[in-house]
């Protein structure tokens, strides 16, 4: 049976501090790892996120840039034909005025 020194205590529980404070010190390299990792990660889901964005606001742009263009397409179409109508109601308009005027200037009693 051995026993054990003061020194030799002294000794063993330094020894079990160091092998203590070097698993700590490998478990905070393995952490720091992980999370380098996990920013790493998250920093590329972001970008992919973001590109998905960007191209679904690209999308969403074309395609109201199509219908408005097509909106505006007929407006200009039925522009046309309301300024076409219209050129055809000034000229009954003008003709109801001829024939208001000749009854108006014209004695009824002759």
């Amino acid at each position: 049976m051995t026993t054990l020194t003061p020194d030799r205590n002294v000794a063993d529980a330094i020894d079990r501090v160091l092998e203590a404070e070097h698993a700590a010190a490998l478990a905070i390299i393995a952490a720091e790892t992980e999370a380098r990792s996990c920013i790493d990660a998250a920093r590329e889901k972001r970008r992919e996120i973001l590109e998905t964005a960007r191209r679904r606001v690209m999308q969403l742009h074309e395609r109201a840039q199509a219908r408005l263009a097509g909106r505006l397409a007929q407006l200009d179409a039925s522009a046309s034909i309301e300024t076409l109508d219209a050129a055809a109601m000034q000229a009954v308009a003008a003709d109801a005025l001829a024939a208001i005027a000749e009854r108006l200037t014209t004695d009824e009693s002759a």
